[in-house]
């Protein structure tokens, strides 16, 4: 039995040996066939204590790997396994395996190809061996000036890093130019103001452009993602980019038109709801017209002295029955009150434009009164103005808005006057004391 256990664990022993040896194996390929993988991508530099890794197609991730003294370092920054692989992706366990490697192997891979299959023979002197020249390594301008802590202007102030300069932080710009020729450790985000990427800058965060022009140099750094967000054409539309001051004035001939397609169809809208208040109210549209024709000045400041008390009112009767118990089931009337005094100045705009219509067809010598002529006439003549004024502006853009603007004056003034005379003649109709009844006939009887 003793026997067995000593043979048993022997052979786990011999087992566990034979593994490690295979994983070793696997993981410490020989300095040829990690040149092999590797020379098709990077340039192989030898370093006094290492070697280097140049990238042979341009990548702004990844400009240099060292691998010095047994550590991996990426444009001279020492990464996490994790932040290894994420920057180098497949490559990253190729390169990982450079570190079992001694120095002279690590020579030998920098080696140029031949160098290491041309063996002296046996009692031959060898030849003396030049070392060739290091290829040229990129690397980063020195930055003799170091600016700790996150920049941050906002309200038109430029944000200038310069070559030399090196920013320990974010750098945060709000409706002004950012121009990056430095070193930014953070992220930079500029919004409403352009932002600049020169040929020696390196940002190791996050850039973002909302809003401006964003301009990056070809040699330009940026380790993080590159947002790039655009508002309008080109994304140049908000000030100080791009401001025509033609399409200011006169707007564009689209929007010119499409606000007369909107002043015809809000007329024509109100022409529909004008002649059927005519046709079902007749009669208190004669009423309001009269009181127009006879006192104009007093409708026109009760309607605007309604006007402003009309929001003060209605919110003290909306505070005045939720403090009550027994009026919040009330507070469902509010909405149809807001609906009735629509109406009502609905109405009294009919007056107002009954009385212009009637005025226009008597200058033109027209005796027949046709109650939905009158109304339509009325209206036209009402907003005649504006229509003219957006005519105009189709023509000649910003110069027709005196004209326009007048016309919603007269429209405002019309719908005052309007409200005004309606409340004059529901007060009236209220005051207007009853019809006299006929005396009884007194009764006498005979002795």
């Amino acid at each position: 039995m003793r026997k067995q256990i000593i043979c048993a664990l022997a052979i786990l022993t011999v087992a566990l040996m034979a593994r490690t040896a295979y994983i070793v194996h696997a993981q410490t390929a020989t300095a040829a066939e990690l040149r092999m993988q590797l020379a098709g991508k990077y340039d192989i530099v030898p370093l006094q204590q290492g070697i280097a890794l140049v990238p042979k197609a341009a990548n702004p991730r990844v400009r240099m790997v060292q691998v010095v003294n047994g550590a991996v370092t990426v444009d001279g920054d020492t990464l996490t396994a994790a932040q290894l692989r994420d920057r180098l992706g497949a490559d990253a366990a190729t390169i990982v395996q450079l570190t079992y490697l001694s120095a002279a192997e690590q020579r030998q891979l920098a080696a140029p190809e031949g160098a290491t299959a041309a063996q002296p023979a046996p009692g031959a002197t060898p030849a003396p061996t030049t070392t060739p020249a290091p290829a040229p390594v990129p690397e980063t301008p020195s930055r003799s000036v170091n600016r700790s802590g996150d920049i941050v202007r906002i309200g038109g102030g430029a944000v200038n890093v310069a070559e030399n300069e090196r920013v320990e932080g974010d750098v945060n710009a709000i409706g002004g130019p950012v121009t990056i020729d430095g070193e930014v450790t953070g992220d930079v985000v500029s919004v409403v103001g352009g932002l600049t990427l020169g040929p020696h800058a390196v940002v190791r965060g996050d850039v973002t452009a909302v809003g401006g022009p964003f301009k990056r140099d070809p040699q330009a750094q940026v380790f993080g993602k590159v947002n790039e967000v655009g508002i309008g054409a080109n994304g140049q539309t908000i000030p100080p980019y791009r401001i025509n001051p033609r399409d200011i004035l006169f707007g564009t001939f689209a929007s010119r038109v499409g606000t007369l397609a909107t002043t015809i169809a809000r007329l024509l809208m109100f022409m529909l709801f004008l002649l059927i208040v005519t046709a079902v109210g007749q009669r208190p549209v004669q009423q309001i017209a009269a009181r127009i024709a006879a006192e104009p000045l007093r409708a026109g400041l009760v309607g605007l002295l309604a006007e402003i008390l009309f929001v003060p009112v209605l919110v003290l009767t909306i505070i005045g029955l939720v403090i009550s118990i027994i009026g919040i089931p009330l507070l469902i009337l509010v909405p149809f009150g807001i609906v009735l005094v629509g109406v009502v100045m609905l109405v009294g705009f009919t007056g107002a434009a009954h009385i212009a219509g009637g005025w226009v067809l008597d200058r033109f010598g027209r005796t027949e009164r046709n109650p939905y002529l009158v109304v339509a006439t009325g209206l036209i003549v009402i907003a005649g103005v504006t229509l003219l004024g957006r005519l105009f502006a189709l023509a000649v853009g910003g110069f027709g808005a005196p004209l326009y603007v007048a016309g919603y004056l007269i429209e405002y003034l019309a719908w005052t006057v309007g409200f005004g005379a309606a409340i004059l003649a529901w007060l009236q109709t209220r005051r207007a004391p009853a019809a006299p009844g006929v005396p009884a006939t007194p009764v006498t009887g005979e002795a």
